[in-house]
């Protein structure tokens, strides 16, 4: 809702906003007790993500490039533990959440 106290919301900050409660609630739908983990996720994918108004994404408008995401795109391989548990948690976490933005 806008207000006297918040004059600056537009319907491009409503439109935003929703987009970004869709993505946060499909995202912790599943792992409710690691919403914090994947805040840096949504705020990739709202970087990353096409933007009609732009023409472009807004990590290309600031950087005037793509992102590179590296080895996530691809199966990673490592001998380090800890980085075989990150990798199947997010595997699992992008699936799930591949789902649940389907529905």
């Amino acid at each position: 809702m806008s207000t006297a106290y918040h004059s600056q919301t537009d319907g491009q900050t409503e439109h935003v906003n929703q987009c970004l409660e869709m993505y946060l609630r499909c995202a912790v739908h599943d792992f409710p007790a690691k919403w914090a983990a994947w805040l840096p996720q949504a705020e990739f994918w709202y970087n990353s993500s096409y933007h009609s108004s732009l023409g472009c994404t807004p990590y290309k408008a600031l950087y005037g490039h793509e992102p590179n995401v590296g080895q996530l795109a691809g199966h990673p391989t490592s001998l380090n533990p800890d980085v075989q548990t990150w990798l199947s948690s997010h595997i699992q976490h992008t699936t799930a959440l591949k789902d649940h933005l389907a529905r």
